[in-house]
């Protein structure tokens, strides 16, 4: 696949709308949401920023990922609104649910797993009715029984309707078509174009701290993740707004106008 076809072009807009890492809170994206409603316009744009799954209740997870999707819905039924005003960017979340169904590929699958774990993966696992102890223990059995529990674990996640769609369909990273603008998970080496990036946009975050000079001709960067949920951080060039929903604090959303500056502020 060619790496400008996971990349989504917003038009610039008076308004872009932008909503931090959601981590499977579905408490805290339902608020979000109530009071989006009685501002988001036709003429606006909406990006996600990633992390829909998280380490919450079976549930919460399950419930965040419809919710989601019933939001996406109302957004496009508005008139003038148009497919391409609405992003959905892919979280290290949603990179682990894409690994996890290949896990049987893994030399060490084990280890991976483990490592999946230590990073949120078990909430994601009950959403779909597995149980993670049980689950880690299974990944010692054997390439037999690894292939087998990821094909039960695909049947399982095809079944929640809208869910299988909504992973394919996540992007890398966004970007105003006028260059003003760029929207990403979590890091971003400012050394690289946003084509060269590989898996720095999940796990490249303390590379997004460093960032002190303007990226090309972008007037700010935007991310929804951020090391020890820090809650909204506005730099010079950058700006993170992960508040640590799912993880005991808020989820923030912004609305961020064309010069780069937040002109409107949610918390759930």
């Amino acid at each position: 696949m060619a790496m400008s076809a996971v990349l989504a072009p917003i038009k610039p807009a008076d308004k872009i709308w932008t909503v931090g890492a959601i981590n499977g809170d579905l408490a805290a994206l339902q608020a979000i949401h109530g009071k989006l409603r009685g501002k988001i316009a036709a003429g606006d744009r909406l990006i996600y920023l990633g992390n829909y799954w998280g380490d919450g209740t079976a549930e919460a997870v399950s419930g965040a990922i419809n919710e989601v999707l019933l939001f996406r819905r109302y957004f496009l039924a508005k008139d003038g609104v148009d497919i391409a005003d609405i992003a959905f960017l892919r979280g290290a979340s949603e990179e682990m649910l894409s690994k996890l169904q290949q896990i049987h590929f893994a030399p060490n699958p084990g280890e991976v797993f483990d490592w999946m774990l230590s990073r949120g993966i078990a909430g994601t696992l009950r959403a779909y009715g597995f149980d993670p102890s049980h689950t880690q223990a299974l990944m010692r059995q054997g390439a037999h029984a690894i292939s087998q529990w990821t094909g039960q674990f695909g049947e399982a996640f095809r079944r929640k309707p809208g869910h299988s769609s909504l992973l394919s369909d996540l992007k890398h990273a966004a970007y105003a078509t006028d260059g003003s603008l760029i929207f990403v998970h979590a890091g971003l080496d400012g050394s690289r174009p946003l084509t060269g990036q590989t898996d720095t946009f999940w796990w490249g975050g303390s590379m997004f701290e460093s960032i002190t000079d303007r990226y090309y001709d972008c007037r700010r960067i935007v991310r929804g993740s951020a090391p020890g949920n820090a809650g909204l951080q506005e730099r010079e060039f950058t700006l993170s707004i992960d508040g640590g929903a799912g993880r005991g604090g808020q989820l923030i959303a912004v609305a961020i106008g064309r010069d780069g500056t937040i002109i409107d502020r949610i918390e759930s």
